[in-house]
């Protein structure tokens, strides 16, 4: 996994900032003066960041959309033109013409180079602003119509009507990642690193860590307790053969999507971690103990985030350029055990997958899969790992309604652990979302039984019973941001 490049942002506000504004297209940063834009009233506010102070709000006389700022001015677009407004008195400085853009609404800059977001065509279209000429369209990668655009960091930031902040690229709009937005955003921009959204009556920040790999928002924090409950499977006639009896158990992973701190134990456990971030310990029995369970009251801090890992055209080309497995990954290809009738749905699927889609990239074997809503999670993970995908499963709760689901996670190169969960829609292959309400808890796939539990005769299930449960399940605290 990649490091992160954004980090949780801090709001240059004490409160979220309070404007009298209806439709607030426009937002802009001048360097001390966060500029607001009403497309509604006409109406144009700029706020003193530094001094925390909101100057004067000016009427204009012409109609304004988004906002951009062009040293020492600021812009807007109207049909065929962009004004040069002045903002501190609100004079029509310039008009620069535009050819074949009649229903401009968006507006960003690079230096002199402005990206316009055309309604009509639906394209982006590249204006020079000093030498006032245009030079080429793209059509960006959103189905929905843009409202504002910005440029930050190389690469260009749209909000669009359904509700998300699109970050694309400035060469050809493919869509590198986006993030849920609070309801009703219109204008974009960053201050000092920060991403903040213009709202009616409302200027906010929003914030969210983003990598090459995913983009992370709408933070979630709790304080949890439960039980944990483990089962010490071995028969007696194992217990009376064998010198040592060992289990050892992974959970609470830490991910992208989740952040854990504090677990303690009672009765006292000693936690490792996994190269994955999991939280791992081990239960040693003598020869003869006839213990058959252990129970854990367990306590913790969580914080989850609506994520979607996103997997763009350059995260596809990494995965053929490395598609070499860590060591520790090799294990999620073992077959797993199945009745003789689910192994030949597995080997089925397996060769029709190969003889008409050999070469594809493992995203395109997932949302096939996952068109069958009736397929059980094992097959599924067998499949996968029939083609060379390491998939695990995985138990989570969602701490809203409390319930418990199982969800199949698959290893790719180079992000790393990619959930499945009931929120991925096959129709978009690229995109594997999980909510800020769904805790990750622990896969059964991941406990290492010594001595092995044997498998039963050839075409049958192994007898291997749900060795792990979380259950009892408090939320002590919670908070949303």
């Amino acid at each position: 996994m990649t490091g992160i490049v954004l980090s949780t942002v801090f709001s240059l506000f004490a409160d979220d900032l309070q404007l009298d504004t209806k439709v607030p297209l426009g937002l802009a940063h001048d360097g001390q003066i966060l500029w607001i834009g009403d497309a509604q009233t006409r109406e144009l506010t700029g706020y003193d960041v530094a001094q925390k102070k909101k100057l004067a709000t000016r009427t204009l006389a012409y109609d304004m959309r988004d906002l951009a700022y062009w040293a020492p001015n600021i812009v807007t677009v109207a049909p065929n033109y962009i004004f040069v407004i002045n903002p501190i008195n609100g004079d029509l400085v310039d008009k620069i013409p535009l050819k074949g853009i009649a229903d401009p609404v968006a507006i960003a800059l690079d230096m002199h180079q402005a990206y316009i977001y055309n309604r009509a065509d639906k394209k982006i279209h590249r204006v020079h602003m000093v030498d006032r000429l245009q030079f080429g369209s793209f059509t960006p990668e959103i189905t929905a119509d843009v409202r504002s655009l910005t440029f930050y960091k190389g690469f260009l930031w749209a909000i669009a009507k359904d509700g998300k902040a699109y970050k694309i690229s400035p060469s050809d709009g493919s869509q590198i990642s986006f993030l849920p937005l609070p309801e009703s955003s219109y204008g974009i921009t960053f201050v000092d690193g920060g991403l903040y959204v213009a709202r009616p009556g409302q200027v906010r920040s929003v914030d969210f860590i983003e990598t090459e790999n995913y983009v992370a928002a709408a933070k979630r924090s709790f304080t949890i307790a439960g039980e944990l409950e483990l089962t010490l499977p071995w028969s007696e006639e194992v217990r009376k053969r064998e010198s040592r009896l060992q289990l050892k158990y992974a959970l609470l992973p830490i991910t992208a999507h989740q952040r854990i701190a504090g677990l303690r134990a009672d009765p006292f456990t000693r936690f490792g971690r996994w190269e994955d971030g999991s939280h791992t310990s081990e239960i040693s029995l003598p020869q003869a103990s006839a213990e058959r369970s252990r129970t854990h009251q367990l306590q913790f801090q969580v914080t989850l985030y609506n994520l979607t890992h996103i997997f763009n055209a350059q995260l596809i080309k990494l995965y053929f350029k490395n598609p070499e497995l860590p060591d520790s990954i090799r294990v999620y290809l073992d077959a797993l055990p199945l009745a003789a009738a689910d192994q030949a749905s597995v080997e089925g699927f397996r060769k029709d997958w190969l003889a008409k889609n050999d070469g594809k990239h493992p995203i395109y074997v997932i949302a096939a899969v996952m068109k069958d809503p009736q397929m059980k999670t094992d097959t599924r993970c067998a499949i996968f790992r029939s083609l060379g995908i390491p998939s695990r499963r995985m138990k989570f709760v969602d701490l809203d309604s409390r319930k418990t689901s199982e969800f199949v996670q698959v290893y790719l190169q180079p992000t790393g652990w990619v959930t499945i969960t009931s929120r991925y829609d096959a129709t978009k292959p690229k995109e594997f979302p999980v909510a800020n309400n769904e805790l990750e808890l622990y896969s059964p796939d991941d406990l290492q039984i010594l001595p092995r539990i044997v498998a039963g005769k050839a075409g049958t299930v192994a007898a291997v019973p749900e060795l792990m449960k979380f259950q009892k399940l408090q939320i002590i605290t919670s908070s949303a941001e």
